[in-house]
């Protein structure tokens, strides 16, 4: 594993980075406990571009390799397609080569005794640069721990 930071961003090699990297963020100011790690059920695929509504916290993952569509965790019953916006990571500063694809780690804040999830945060990996970065975080309201397994 390696996390270095150059140019103030923390950078990662590989998905065990990026796993790391969410481990380490808080979800809502709450410790991470768990963190799932965002692969493509259709074609296993692991590079992704990343769209959301920071507002309503709702985001999907559309996977580079198949372009299948997942929501992360609940986002589904909160999604406007005409509020969405794409994550882009700035590369080098300009803005003529953003890149849009990335590895994406979802880290879970649970209840005493895990109990239930209390908070999620979506982390992501720049598959160009290695840019570590955080999109969004919300809380769970009713715990629903089969949210685990919509990273």
């Amino acid at each position: 594993m390696l996390i270095s930071g150059r140019d103030s961003w923390p950078r990662g090699d590989d998905l065990e980075d990026l796993s790391a990297y969410a481990a380490a963020e808080a979800a809502r100011g709450y410790d991470v406990h768990q963190v799932r790690l965002c692969h493509c059920s259709g074609c296993g695929g692991d590079v992704f571009g990343i769209h959301g509504d920071l507002e309503e916290h709702a985001a999907k993952r559309i996977c580079r390799g198949c372009l299948a569509e997942h929501f992360i965790a609940d986002s589904g019953k909160y999604w406007d397609d005409s509020r969405s916006g794409i994550m882009v990571c700035e590369c080098d500063g300009d803005h003529n080569t953003d890149s849009e694809d990335f590895n994406v780690a979802v880290g879970y804040s649970l209840y005493d005794g895990d109990d239930g999830i209390r908070a999620l945060a979506i982390t992501s990996r720049c598959v160009r640069c290695g840019r570590l970065g955080y999109w969004d975080d919300w809380m769970v309201r009713g715990g629903e721990t089969h949210l685990l397994d919509l990273a």
